[in-house]
């Protein structure tokens, strides 16, 4: 039925999805001078990446679960590596060098990007609908990378 059109349910909340990547690079470059409200964006872009790469592995562990009756070790292993990887950038923000963790982030996305576009799995509305989203991301994270570079 919605082989290549996406649905617009999930066309709303994928666009709804992306206003707190976009949001917290405004902010940022708004503020760039604000140091503490500099890096108070740079939080909120962080988690909110962690949050994504995790909301991602359950997409993940969602189609495996319903298309399997017994789940494959190296696919659910996959989905819940977006968690772990988003919980080690923001503990890796706090402890190190902070604008170091957002090519970290981007590049995470990067790879979830990769691998839901190569899966056969995934349906073709999904896949193209995550073309955009990732993008807006990864240049959200990009452009917070180079505005914390300096401080």
């Amino acid at each position: 039925m919605y082989k290549l059109k996406t649905p617009q349910a999930p066309l709303a909340l994928t666009t709804a999805g992306m206003i707190p990547f976009v949001a917290a690079a405004g902010v940022m470059w708004v503020e760039r001078d604000n140091v503490g409200l500099l890096n108070t964006a740079a939080l909120w872009m962080i988690v909110y990446g962690a949050v994504i790469l995790s909301f991602l592995g359950g997409v993940r562990w969602g189609v495996e679960m319903a298309r399997r009756d017994k789940p494959r070790f190296g696919e659910l292993g996959l989905a819940i590596l977006g968690a772990l990887v988003g919980w080690g950038l923001v503990l890796a923000f706090f402890r190190w060098n902070h604008a170091a963790v957002f090519p970290g982030m981007a590049a995470a996305l990067l790879f979830y990007f990769g691998i839901d576009r190569m899966s056969g799995e995934m349906p073709m509305w999904y896949r193209k609908l995550r073309v955009w989203p990732t993008g807006a991301a990864v240049l959200s994270l990009v452009a917070a990378y180079f505005l914390l570079r300096g401080i």
